[in-house]
């Protein structure tokens, strides 16, 4: 990628096959991604389903049993047996007081044996004075189970069960407490019941709680965490359990099913590890994980093979083509691989060499070519007022003014001397200014100072810039020679110069009144003709060096000048490396 100058950013081949193929890769990667989290929040889910229902089904067979029980210890309540002996306990025979009782322990044992989770049942009948126990038999009263039931029927409000020390007890009373019936829990076998449901997952724990009573009975002995989870589910409806969830206690994410024993009046709660959950499905995020590297590794792949079979060739291209721009024709570019970059760079290395010749053949000639012309052009300045000059100088060598001509004969010499010199054809800028300033002497003494010239001193900067010799007295000449011709005013040439960072000009104006607005056109549209007007001398002749050498945005342009006469104006174009 390269920023330009316009602020647009252009974009190499190599970068927008790879952008393609990103593109195009992204969408499958993307479905990849998503159908594996679908799928593993499916399983994920199914799991969890499973485990609600595996908890639910045991939490449902303990609440059946629950009631079975209950509903034994009412039916016993009610059974007439029970009742008589409660209500006519006193005024009973011997004989069918023995009776009565045996058929009570008869019924108490049948509850004992109707369900594993029943430890005793038992029975206090209050006219008789004594407590009946499917463990102890028939007692009377006080005794330790009369007692123990006594004490815990104190509480105000009736709890569905009761607790003492670790005793679990459904205590149901009747014929206005003239009777109590009361059901002893087996707790070893109401753990044996969790640690069943806690068998489903190694990490999981099961309890029986509830808001009031906090942790009842719970398979570990850690109770931070289940007191923690049980606030959770008391913050919630406990009674709605058929939503799993999974919160985090501890700084831990715990999956949490809890659901209602309405026997008890509690809940049963499992509380998991997600992490144990989860560990199926570890291999899947494993094979999620593995095929994003992979794709990150192909891309990487794709890209450097991309880079290094098509980028590279082109950039090394590129950067040929960039150096041939800058007329390096000493170039060969190799191909290690026999690929089509082989051929190519082949086809170049042979359209280098056979450019490289016809640049010696052909090029170089004509520039020479054009040295010469220019050498040419060069040296058809003929300074014709020659024979005006000297006999300027025979006339003052005549009158005796010898000053006079000392001068003219030191201004011809230096104008002959500059003009016939050999060696560069270019001159620093101040002396072909100052040789025009020269021209423009000898020029005023031929006049007989009818003709004078004005002046501008050139900038500072211009003393170092090269510029081809005799470019401003042919346009001088031709102001004396055309513009005051057969006009006996006083004639005045301006000269001045203006020089920037890459370009000079040079002003030549008259205030002569000989020249038509027709002429100045003829001579603009022969000027506009460049290097394709094949006249040799004069103003053509400047103007056709200047372009040869800078190009045709340089050259010599005219126009009226605000003094009356022709405006003429050297505009050369140089290169800042001149300086």
């Amino acid at each position: 990628m390269k920023l330009l100058a316009t602020g647009k950013v252009k974009w190499f081949v190599y970068q927008k096959v790879v952008i393609v193929f990103i593109v195009f890769l992204i969408p499958l990667i993307s479905m990849n991604i998503w159908v594996n989290y679908k799928g593993m929040s499916f399983t994920k889910n199914a799991i969890l389903d499973s485990s609600l229902a595996g908890a639910s089904f045991y939490s449902k067979q303990l609440d059946k049993e629950i009631y079975f029980i209950r509903n034994q210890q009412l039916q016993f309540q009610e059974d007439k047996n029970i009742q008589k002996l409660s209500f006519r306990g006193e005024s009973l025979e011997k004989y069918e007081e023995v009776e009565l009782i045996g058929n009570a322990e008869d019924l108490l044992n049948r509850i004992i044996a109707s369900s594993e989770y029943v430890v005793n049942a038992g029975v206090y009948v209050k006219s008789l004075g004594k407590t009946i126990s499917g463990k102890t038999g028939v007692t009377a009263i006080p005794n330790m189970e009369y007692e123990k039931i006594s004490s815990l029927l104190k509480v105000k409000q009736k709890p569905s069960f009761y607790r003492s020390g670790d005793a679990i007890f459904l205590i149901e009373t009747g014929d206005n407490a003239e009777l109590w019936s009361y059901i002893e829990i087996s707790k070893g076998k109401l753990l044996e019941a969790l640690n069943q449901i806690a068998t489903l997952y190694q990490e999981s724990e099961v309890f029986l709680g509830s808001n009031e009573l906090g942790n009842i009975l719970s398979t570990t002995d850690d109770q931070l965490v289940s007191t923690e989870v049980l606030k959770l589910i008391t913050k919630q409806d406990q009674f709605n359990s058929d939503i799993p969830e999974i919160n985090k206690v501890n700084g831990k994410s715990y999956f949490i099913a809890h659901n209602f024993i309405s026997s008890l009046n509690l809940s049963l709660i499992m509380y998991v590890n997600q992490n144990e959950i989860t560990r199926p499905l570890s291999q899947f995020n494993t094979l999620l994980y593995a095929s994003f590297v992979i794709a990150i590794v192909v891309m990487i792949l794709y890209s450097y093979s991309v880079n290094l079979m098509i980028h590279r060739p082109l950039s090394k291209l590129v950067k040929t083509f960039r150096m041939v721009e800058t007329d390096n024709l000493d170039l060969v570019i190799e191909s290690k691989t026999k690929d089509e970059f082989y051929y190519i760079f082949n086809s170049f290395n042979r359209m280098a060499s056979r450019l490289k010749r016809s640049i010696e053949e052909n090029y170089e000639q004509k520039i020479a070519l054009q040295h010469s012309q220019l050498k040419q052009l060069q040296s058809q300045i003929n300074p014709h007022f020659l024979y005006n000059s000297f006999f300027n100088i025979y006339m003052m060598c005549k009158v005796g003014d010898s000053d006079s001509a000392a001068e003219l004969s030191q201004k011809l010499g230096s104008y002959y001397q500059y003009i016939t010199r050999s060696g560069s054809d270019e001159v620093p800028f101040f002396k072909e200014y100052q040789h025009a300033l020269d021209y423009c002497e000898i020029q005023c003494i031929r006049f007989s100072n009818r003709i004078s010239f004005e002046y501008e001193e050139i900038p500072v900067l211009a003393n170092g810039i090269l510029v081809p010799r005799l470019i401003i007295q042919p346009i001088v000449e031709n102001v004396f020679e055309h513009a005051f011709e057969d006009d006996y005013r006083h004639g005045v040439v301006y000269i001045g110069a203006e020089c920037e960072e890459g370009i000079i000009i040079i002003t030549i104006e008259d205030n002569g009144i000989l020249l038509k607005d027709e002429e100045i056109e003829y001579l603009q549209k022969k000027l506009a003709m460049g290097l394709k007007q094949v006249e040799k001398t004069g103003l053509i002749n400047v103007n056709n060096r200047l372009q040869l050498k800078y190009g045709p945005d340089s050259g010599l342009f005219v126009s009226r000048s605000k003094y009356g006469g022709l405006r003429a104006e050297l505009i050369v174009k140089y290169e800042s490396k001149e300086v």
